[in-house]
């Protein structure tokens, strides 16, 4: 009988154990629902964030690539006006001596 009543504490002592053992083990799965949960947040935030820094990216790509050709553009606008501006001293100079030559012409 002794032995009937050791046993049967036994499995209470083990039952017992297996339940606080399960509710631990309970515990600890919630928290790492909440902490999934929580690094989920934060993963649509960071995938949020590198969205906009792609958009901002893409936008800096294209601002580059306009002020490159801009850049180009001007750069062959100033030479064209380079070249204007020594046609325009090669036609002020013709001007000039053709008025010199005129002048000594009439002069005699």
């Amino acid at each position: 009988m002794n032995q009937l009543r050791l046993e049967a504490d036994n499995a209470v002592n083990r039952a017992e154990d297996a339940e606080a053992k399960n509710k631990k083990y309970e515990q600890l799965l919630l928290e790492k629902d909440q902490e999934i949960t929580s690094l989920q947040h934060k993963l649509s935030i960071l995938d949020t964030d590198l969205e906009k820094a792609e958009a901002k990216l893409a936008d800096s790509k294209a601002a580059q690539e306009e002020g490159e050709h801009s850049k180009t553009t001007n750069e062959g606008l100033v030479r064209k006006i380079q070249l204007l501006e020594e046609e325009l001293d090669a036609a002020e100079k013709n001007v000039k001596e053709t008025v010199e030559k005129c002048v000594t012409s009439e002069m005699r």
